[in-house]
């Protein structure tokens, strides 16, 4: 697989996924699965078009520079502190460019929360709603016909 994003793109989303996915202030996710986010988001990005790709990058770039910005530091995301990268993107989240925010967010999240554990975490059982729905109504069936 040929890699999409740079090194350095990678090691912004990988900051910026610690931050956004972190259990404590100061508790990123465990390596692995990181390392398992990074590669799956380089494949993701991969599939995109070229529109969609660049609007991404621009998300990220904001993400990555803006937020220290505007949290009160003057360096890129991925040299701060855990608690610090958390306290920038909660600052960038009360501006009007916490639409940035919300563009890269909605992407990571896609990836993030396809591998089972962190699907597991949330409650997710990796079902489409149509099949939970088509389980339901069986089991509906079911308690009907035995009444």
């Amino acid at each position: 697989m040929t890699q999409v994003l740079s090194d350095s793109a990678r090691r912004d989303a990988m900051a910026f996924g610690e931050a956004l996915f972190a259990r404590t202030l100061d508790q990123a996710p465990p390596a692995d699965r990181m390392a398992w986010f990074i590669t799956d988001l380089d494949d993701f990005v991969a599939h995109l078009n070229v529109r969609a790709r660049m609007l991404f990058r621009l998300c990220l770039f904001v993400v990555t520079w803006i937020a220290p910005i505007v949290g009160g530091r003057m360096s890129r995301l991925a040299s701060l502190s855990l608690p610090d990268r958390i306290e920038a993107l909660e600052a960038l989240e009360r501006t009007p460019l916490s639409l940035a925010l919300f563009g890269a967010r909605a992407i990571v999240s896609l990836v993030y929360y396809e591998h089972p554990d962190a699907a597991r975490e949330i409650g997710w059982d990796r079902k489409c709603l149509t099949a939970v729905r088509a389980e339901a109504g069986e089991a509906r069936e079911e308690a009907t016909v035995t009444t």
